[in-house]
């Protein structure tokens, strides 16, 4: 796990784990990476050494952090998107739910996702794992609306499902303001609850023919 080896004393993972929860602090409340490993140490009460003798640099933690809460946000979008939508009363249905599923992760995980859209910029290695985090979301939204049509007897080609998921998230990231200073507030114009309705509803009558 970037060059992360495995600690050999509980005492050590315990130290260790302290360091990543000052980080996700951080990252939480700055909303950028912008903030020193001394910040980190004196928060996590853990020495500038040991961080040192876990990680290379910065950039590595940061790197370690994203990777360890990537996973977990992979494997939470592959369990609810996933499952959404599954036995819905209708096509309509199934996207709404699809839709607020998929939402509401990226919704809770803002804090998390945002500095890493803006150190994704400058760093090569944390672009290339959110893309691939950001492939995978995409491929459990495809594959829950897929099934949803086929289960409803809906015609949807992967095409225009492809085009459903581009709307959705460009709409959702907009609306959350991940990784950019929003010269916009669209949160101002709809409630969540509005905007989520409105979307599945766009989606749903863009793509299917019911």
């Amino acid at each position: 796990m970037s060059g992360l080896s495995e600690p050999k004393q509980q005492r050590s993972r315990d130290s260790f784990a302290k360091v990543c929860a000052a980080v996700l602090e951080l990252l939480h409340e700055r909303g950028t990476g912008q903030f020193s490993l001394a910040e980190v140490s004196s928060r996590a009460a853990v020495s500038i050494g040991s961080i040192y003798g876990r990680v290379s640099s910065k950039a590595e933690l940061l790197a370690v952090i994203q990777s360890q809460e990537f996973d977990r946000l992979d494997l939470e979008t592959e369990e609810r998107v996933g499952a959404a939508g599954v036995g819905a009363a209708s096509f309509g249905h199934a996207t709404g739910e699809i839709v607020t599923a998929y939402a509401a992760i990226l919704r809770e995980n803002r804090d998390l996702l945002s500095p890493f859209f803006l150190l994704g910029v400058e760093d090569a290695r944390i672009l290339e794992r959110g893309r691939r985090s950001g492939d995978a979301g995409q491929a459990v939204f495809l594959r829950a609306l897929l099934a949803a049509a086929d289960e409803h007897h809906v015609e949807l080609s992967t095409e225009d499902a492809h085009w459903a998921f581009e709307v959705f998230y460009s709409v959702c990231v907009r609306y959350l303001g991940l990784g950019v200073i929003a010269t916009a507030n669209p949160h101002e114009v709809y409630a969540w609850p509005d905007l989520l309705q409105r979307l599945a509803r766009t989606l749903h009558l863009a793509i299917s023919s019911d």
